[in-house]
């Protein structure tokens, strides 16, 4: 005999929508409130530019002896720092130093000449060439982008719809389009209120959350449809049989879940700050979406399924009544007829 869960998680639907919900709304108070908490990166800055030539290069003792010199400098200017990028180019590199976009001009400029000229006046750095420059920031937040992945999820969840309603049934066609809605949902939220430092790749982060969701989705729902195809459940009611089997899932989707988050943080440890800025996210999108296959997706699809059974169970109700109330019209235009004769 198949084994059903013993605790049947599509009695508790309103406490698994309700988690989502207060994320959501928690979020959307936050994004109104303060909006997206920008990367250093993609925030609004004034930059400081300091190049050299290939003498630096030639030695990591020397290109951390030249960005010592110039931060010290900075030191003692008492401006605001927010961070620094060391880069490398065919003739030599550069490094650049982002201050808040309050910062006066003319304090960078004064800053640039006092570092230049620290850094011609070290013995060990005398011998390079050295240049610098000032920029200016425009800020490119991530809402650039949000309409390009909100474009392409909704095709990806349309087809999804298609696809999980075709191969499994219309209702987990519902609950797996809702959940990739509300998975990508609750991963902003939790960037929003975790305040995560976001740049433009939080809409690739978006996309992966769509069809991460899916692709859960499918797992949940392809386990329930091999044990609602056994002998046991052939005689209940579908909406019955679903509800027993909802937790058949379980297991598959936290394996998947599990195996996925090790993966990211794999990848945030050996790749780039631009692969990290991805992963954090995906982590998030993949706990939400672990939550919506355990709990959330076979609840609701279970839901929709009692909905579609009840309404139709009316409708059948209601046809009856209809051709019952046709028939005894039937039958007493007979009997009003045979009375006549």
């Amino acid at each position: 005999m198949t084994k059903t869960n013993s605790f049947r998680i599509t009695d508790k639907l309103p406490v698994w929508l309700a988690v989502p919900a207060v994320l959501i709304i928690a979020g959307l108070v936050i994004f109104f409130l303060l909006g997206f908490q920008p990367s250093a990166t993609i925030a609004d800055s004034r930059s400081l530019i300091v190049s050299h030539d290939q003498y630096i290069n030639a030695d990591e003792e020397l290109k951390d002896a030249f960005v010592d010199v110039c931060l010290a400098e900075i030191k003692d200017a008492d401006v605001n720092l927010i961070d620094y990028d060391i880069s490398q180019t065919e003739t030599g590199g550069y490094v650049e130093f982002r201050f808040a976009p309050e910062t006066e001009q003319a304090t960078l400029s004064s800053l640039l000449t006092e570092m230049l000229a620290a850094v011609d006046a070290n013995a060990e750095l005398s011998n390079g060439n050295y240049s610098g420059s000032l920029h200016d920031n425009v800020s490119q937040y991530a809402y650039d982008y949000i309409w390009r992945a909100a474009v392409s999820g909704a095709v990806g969840l349309a087809i999804a719809f298609l696809y999980v309603t075709v191969r499994y049934r219309f209702s987990m066609g519902v609950a797996a389009l809702a959940a990739g809605v509300l998975d990508t949902a609750m991963m902003l939220a939790l960037v929003l209120i975790l305040r995560i430092p976001v740049t433009t790749v939080l809409s690739a982060a978006a996309i992966f959350a769509v069809f991460y969701s899916v692709l859960v989705s499918c797992v949940a729902f392809g386990r329930m449809r091999a044990l609602l195809k056994s002998e046991e459940y052939a005689d209940k009611p579908v909406s019955e049989s679903m509800s027993a089997v909802a937790g058949a899932g379980v297991k598959p989707v936290v394996i998947l879940g599990v195996a996925s988050v090790v993966f990211f943080a794999a990848l945030s440890i050996f790749c780039g700050a631009a692969v990290r800025a991805f992963t954090l996210p995906a982590v998030f999108a993949i706990a939400a979406s672990t939550f919506s296959g355990v709990l959330l997706s076979p609840s609701l699809a279970t839901a929709v399924r009692s909905c579609g059974d009840k309404m139709r169970a009316k409708r059948e109700e209601k046809n009856r009544q209809a051709k019952q109330k046709e028939e005894a019209d039937r039958l007493q235009k007979r009997a009003a007829g045979a009375n006549k004769d």
